[in-house]
């Protein structure tokens, strides 16, 4: 006997919405998370602007990503 997944339309609606709760847990409780949200400004003035924003951007995210060192094989 085959083991079958059964799939309903409200399967199909609480799934979206699980993900976003998962969202609204990493915004409101950043301290129990393993994400991080940043704002980034959609439209620059200048393209020197837009430049130093993506420069900065690439920083924050050098200085905030940990490599955990227990599940790294090289």
């Amino acid at each position: 006997m085959k083991n079958i997944m059964k799939v309903n339309k409200v399967y199909k609606v609480v799934r979206p919405m699980r993900k976003f709760g998962n969202l609204i847990k990493d915004i409101f409780y950043p301290e129990k998370s393993n994400h991080f949200w940043i704002r980034v400004k959609e439209i620059a003035d200048t393209k020197q602007e837009k430049e130093e924003q993506m420069y900065a951007i690439i920083e924050l995210l050098n200085n905030r990503i940990t490599i955990d060192e227990q599940n790294t094989e090289y």
